[in-house]
């Protein structure tokens, strides 16, 4: 968002506004980011973590209660 002291800004009085214009515009942008991020979902979702065996678990016992026979 620019500043009112930014030399770029220029000021647009509520009369030369059309409402109905920045609405759309904000769907748009609201479209192609939630467009994005469910894209962003469906490739973290196709990426899968290796499945860990019980010989790589690290700390893991034979027996379910050690100490006990």
């Amino acid at each position: 968002m620019k500043s009112i002291l930014d030399r770029s800004f220029r000021y647009t009085s509520s009369a030369q506004t059309d409402v109905r214009k920045t609405f759309a515009r904000i769907r748009r942008e609201q479209q192609i980011y939630q467009h994005a991020q469910a894209q962003a979902d469906a490739e973290a979702r196709l990426k899968v973590s290796p499945i860990r065996g019980a010989r790589d678990a690290p700390g893991r016992c034979r027996q379910p209660f050690p100490g006990k026979p």
